[in-house]
């Protein structure tokens, strides 16, 4: 599920960049009309519309590498499911094993043989311990000679036994490889994403601030606020930021610059 920090941020940016690209001619116009006076012998007027648009095309760089960060790490925490399964089930497996055998084991040789065949403690839930505690199990059932049964002419080869243990640790530790595989890929997505984030909230503090001059240079405070960040969510506007305070636009509900557009579709007979 794409993260609500990274989608309210995108939300904001893409009212940012939509206000950029909609008004861009109509402000470098009055700009224009404004400054124009004071040019010198020689100067040029600078192409303001040019430059509105490459600055939100920054904007709307940063936030699309923000958004394929979070998608990436979403992908990456879908596919940590299938190790861990894995993992688990193969560990249930070999915990239930090694219980048997302990049991097997106490009434063959007493329960006092048992530190000596390694169960040195109680078999462990953990699975990286678990690993661990079979392994050894196994050493001490093949490196160390066998009690006495305590019953005579009874016989036991450890071997079968130490081939299952083996064959179901081998497979754990293969999940377990694989685990920790998933969270390595998992830890670098997320340091990924943190980058991409804060990459995205200092642009678009500067962006959204250059427009927003833009805007009351040109005399159009209403847009100006609209694209004002926000003092208290980074990345965000004022505007979004507070939305759901009451008294608020509802969602849906067309905003300054949206209805500022329609006026002027209105005036040009669009």
């Amino acid at each position: 599920m794409p993260s609500q920090r990274v989608t309210d941020r995108q939300k904001s940016a893409s009212s940012v960049v939509a206000a950029g690209e909609t008004h861009a001619d109509r402000i470098a116009t009055e700009i224009e009309a404004l400054l124009s006076p004071f040019l010198r012998k020689g100067e040029q007027m600078p192409n303001i519309a040019l430059l509105t648009q490459l600055v939100v095309r920054a904007l709307a760089d940063a936030r699309d590498r923000m958004v394929t960060a979070d998608e990436i790490l979403v992908g990456e925490l879908a596919d940590d499911g299938a190790p861990r399964e894995g993992r688990d089930e193969v560990a249930h497996e070999l915990h239930d094993e090694l219980n048997d055998l302990r049991d097997w084991l106490t009434g063959l040789y007493g329960h006092a043989a048992l530190k000596h065949l390694g169960f040195t403690e109680a078999t462990p839930r953990d699975p990286v311990q678990l690993e661990r505690f079979a392994g050894e199990v196994t050493r001490a059932l093949s490196s160390k000679e066998l009690p006495r049964p305590r019953r005579e002419g009874v016989r036991w080869d450890a071997d079968d036994a130490v081939l299952r243990i083996e064959r179901l640790r081998d497979a754990l530790l293969s999940h377990l490889k694989d685990v920790a595989r998933e969270a390595r890929e998992a830890k670098a997505t997320r340091m990924a994403k943190s980058t991409a984030i804060a990459l995205y909230d200092e642009r678009f503090g500067r962006v959204a601030t250059f427009l927003g001059g833009l805007f009351r240079l040109a005399g159009h405070t209403d847009l100006a606020n609209q694209v004002r960040p926000s003092s208290r969510r980074s990345g965000q506007t004022e505007v979004d930021a507070t939305q759901t305070e009451p008294g608020s636009a509802a969602p849906g509900e067309p905003g300054e610059i949206e209805r500022s557009a329609l006026a002027d579709d209105k005036r040009s007979g669009r």
